[in-house]
């Protein structure tokens, strides 16, 4: 409390071993319950750093539904909000931080992580872990191409080492 940090294990919330393997689909599993975490620990704790562990997602979202829990509105070309998961991202029009949780400006964020795999591509998130989380070959590629569609939207990298991470 003193430090007001929360650590964050984002398996507690989004793991795939929360879900049975034959219900596992990366195109509608959502990171919205780390959002969760992360706005009690602002809102109820006082917590302005976190440490974010991010092994073992269930999630293929590049974290939207986070951003949803924490207030951002994510929403296609007609102003409406998206559904949760990975398969919404190909239809992400506008990112409105408008409703945000305010405290997030004073936050700090370190993100413990032991990969390096690119967002898309062969060696991205969904080829390389959407198979464990559900996907199949018809999945992969959809979802290849809603996360570096979302990346665009966002102004990501989606190039950048680790950014294909849980």
């Amino acid at each position: 409390p003193e430090k007001q940090l929360a650590v964050i294990e984002m398996s507690a919330a989004a793991g795939i071993t929360l879900v049975p393997s034959e219900k596992r689909n990366p195109l509608n599993t959502t990171s919205y319950g780390v959002g969760e975490l992360i706005r009690h620990a602002i809102e109820k704790m006082g917590c302005r750093h976190f440490l974010i562990g991010i092994g073992g997602s269930a999630t293929n979202d590049a974290g939207a539904g986070m951003l949803q829990a924490l207030g951002f509105r994510l929403t296609d070309a007609d102003g409406r909000d998206i559904p949760f998961g990975g398969g919404a991202l190909s239809s992400v029009s506008k990112i409105d931080r408008g409703g945000a949780v305010q405290e997030l400006g004073e936050c700090t964020f370190r993100i413990a992580c032991d990969v390096t795999n690119p967002l898309c591509g062969e060696k991205g998130a969904s080829a390389v872990y959407g198979p464990q989380k559900g996907a199949t070959p018809e999945m992969v590629a959809a979802l290849d191409a809603a996360l570096a569609h979302f990346a665009a939207v966002a102004g990501g990298d989606p190039d950048y080492p680790g950014s294909g991470a849980a």
